[in-house]
């Protein structure tokens, strides 16, 4: 059975679009007829009407038509098409259902507050996608000075990566926004340029130092649930042994000069490390109580005492 075809008027009746939008998008690229008479009218097909729905929604939702012509550029079956669609209405509806659900909290305050209509119009304009997108964008320029691979980068923005909930709490809505606060702080963007390009330069392994760090943080955490101070006896070994497996995977002497920037990179770093993690904590709706980055802080407070001791 042949595709059934579509004049111009067809079109845009089936649409709701105009016929001039529609010799818009048709001289823009975005829509080519699929053929034409041979009175040279434009003539559509099946496929050309999702297209069309397709083109809309993507225009709705902020895609320019740049950006738009390369992804119909594929030349899409109708099923693509579809496809595609039925993606971007899944995320629309997902944004939308967030936007109800911060409204539903804000409307539970009795006098809302500029702030809460800050807390609002920052929820109705980052959605879950642009959040991954402002991640990636951030890791991009983090790395830029760096030897980082794409799997290491990609790894590190999977466990950075904040999720909020479909009906988010306004606790967590303000975690969402602290996080997107921390991730456009040049000031912060600067600062870990510099670290990463020291540390992931030529000499790093980085998968030496992986295997090291999980190994330790699964000792650290056991001593931690058997109560063991880390000024004790144990938390010297377990200090020793970390400084020792992560100067090896950096190429570097475990001697006094590395034990000081240790030291020094987690008191600049541990705070706002420390807070991000509290952050998407609340997010993933953990226990309060909960405190996340305890290894880090105990093997650092293990660490200390060696500054006073002979560093072999």
């Amino acid at each position: 059975m042949s595709e059934k075809m579509h004049t111009i008027g067809d079109l845009s009746r089936l649409s709701g679009i105009s016929v001039r939008r529609i010799r818009f998008y048709s001289d823009k690229g975005l829509l080519p007829p699929a053929t034409r008479t041979s009175s040279n009218y434009r003539v559509y097909s099946d496929a050309d009407v999702a297209r069309l729905d397709l083109i809309r929604a993507l225009r709705e939702a902020g895609i320019s038509l740049a950006a738009i012509r390369k992804i119909l550029s594929r030349h899409l079956s109708l099923t693509e098409v579809l496809a595609m669609r039925l993606k971007t209405l899944e995320a629309e509806i997902a944004s939308r259902r967030r936007i109800a659900s911060v409204l539903r909290t804000t409307l539970r305050i009795d006098q809302p507050t500029e702030t809460d209509l800050r807390r609002l119009w920052t929820m109705t304009t980052l959605s879950q996608t642009q959040m991954r997108s402002m991640m990636e964008r951030f890791y991009d320029k983090v790395a830029v000075h760096a030897e980082m691979g794409e799997d290491w980068k990609r790894q590190v923005i999977d466990a950075s990566m904040p999720e909020l909930p479909d009906d988010p709490t306004a606790r967590q809505i303000d975690a969402w926004n602290e996080i997107t606060a921390m991730i456009t702080d040049e000031d912060f963007l600067a600062e870990m340029q510099a670290d990463t390009a020291m540390m992931w330069n030529a000499d790093f392994d980085p998968q030496a130092y992986a295997e090291a760090a999980n190994s330790i943080l699964a000792i650290v955490r056991t001593a931690i649930d058997e109560g063991k101070d880390p000024l004790s006896p144990t938390g010297t070994a377990i200090a020793r042994e970390w400084l020792e497996r992560s100067a090896k995977a950096m190429r570097r002497e475990p001697d006094r000069a590395f034990l000081d920037w240790h030291l020094g990179q987690y008191r600049k770093h541990h705070s706002r490390s420390a807070r991000y993690q509290e952050l998407l904590a609340i997010l993933r709706g953990e226990a309060a109580d909960q405190k996340p980055g305890n290894e880090w802080q105990w093997i650092n407070q293990a660490m200390t005492p060696l500054l006073s001791s002979p560093v072999p």
